[in-house]
């Protein structure tokens, strides 16, 4: 009887234990909130006599739902900045629009969660002025653009979260030929927070 007693306590004592020792993604389909700023750089070609800055202020918010403590879908509004022209044409190039994005985590320990993204993005790229090539100094595209990433968060508690993130989205834009945008891969490298609820 004393021994079946020792078993329920030590039973219980583990119980009690778990939700200490969980880490920021567990299995509770959790939902969570976050904002990232930091710098986007577009591999722009710049035309003849024209200078491109090519390097700008980016940042994204999102949510997201952890589906388990494996994977998590998130949704979210992204400016990867913008490209400035100067000299024989002047202008500029901004992207921007919504990421959908599937993120895989994998909790080293509680504290520390390395993680690799990717997905479906619809974003919208438009260039103003001679650069554009066009009669009005202005084209656009709107478009499908695929994403990679690599990142690492470290959990400050079980509901805030800090990352740091390296991002590629893949041939922002359309092709310039017919008055197109030009087609850009665009890296953006980050540091945010995150909020679970």
């Amino acid at each position: 009887m004393r021994t079946m007693r020792l078993a329920a306590a030590a039973a219980a004592a583990l119980s009690l234990s778990n939700p200490a020792s969980a880490g920021f993604f567990d299995f509770t389909l959790s939902p969570y909130v976050g904002a990232s700023a930091g710098r986007a750089t577009a591999d722009v070609t710049c035309p003849a006599g024209t200078a491109c800055d090519d390097s700008d202020t980016a940042w994204k918010v999102y949510g997201g739902l952890e589906v388990n403590e494996f994977i998590s879908m998130e949704v979210g509004y992204l400016d990867l900045g913008k490209v400035g022209y100067t000299g024989a044409k002047t202008g500029t190039r901004e992207t921007n629009g919504m990421m959908l994005q599937l993120v895989g985590t994998y909790a080293l320990n509680p504290d520390f969660t390395l993680m690799a993204r990717g997905g479906m993005n619809i974003l919208n790229t438009e260039v103003n002025g001679t650069i554009a090539g066009t009669a009005n100094g202005n084209t656009g595209d709107t478009d499908v653009v695929w994403s990679l990433g690599l990142g690492a968060q470290y959990n400050v508690t079980q509901s805030v979260g800090l990352r740091v993130e390296w991002e590629r989205y893949f041939n922002t834009g359309s092709p310039a030929a017919n008055g197109g945008t030009g087609e850009a891969d665009d890296d953006l490298l980050s540091a945010g927070v995150v909020f679970k609820f």
